[in-house]
């Protein structure tokens, strides 16, 4: 209360001044009450507005689920990857083509897998198809068989 008439004081005694030195520009005065309203919109905004603070409690099993999640979508976005598939065939030859491929390829990983009934060699991981693309043309000059596996 006491502010709104300290305020409401300070407001008149600005418009008494500018009237007395511009009491025969009566367009200056309609835009000075404009302003000077706009003025009192803002400042008793300011004036009279909250302060919140927000305090979150979490459960402490939350913290637990969220790196599980996670980890869960970094296997998912390492699953989404193209690679490159080298050799399939017996375990001897495929242990053999992987000692090749390691000598030549010494830049991409690649890994023997097992799926039914071959074993398989596969390289690189790749987020486009084009990026595999470029490394599969220098692949086929030693690996006829190579080609892209897409996820």
């Amino acid at each position: 209360m006491f502010t709104k008439n300290v305020f409401r004081l300070f407001l008149t005694k600005i418009n008494q001044i500018f009237v007395y030195f511009c009491a025969d520009m009566k367009c200056y005065k309609t835009t000075f009450n404009h302003l000077i309203i706009c003025m009192l919109c803002v400042l008793n905004a300011s004036l009279f507005a909250q302060e919140a603070k927000t305090i979150l409690k979490a459960p402490a099993k939350l913290d637990t689920l969220l790196q599980k999640k996670i980890a869960l979508d970094l296997e998912d976005a390492a699953k989404k990857r193209f690679t490159i598939q080298v050799y399939y065939g017996v375990h001897e030859s495929t242990t053999e083509v992987l000692e090749q491929f390691n000598a030549l390829f010494p830049e991409l990983v690649a890994e023997m897998i097992f799926e039914t009934p071959n074993y398989k060699i596969r390289a690189g991981s790749f987020a486009t198809e084009r990026e595999a693309l470029a490394v599969l043309t220098r692949v086929k000059r030693r690996f006829k068989a190579a080609f892209v596996l897409k996820p």
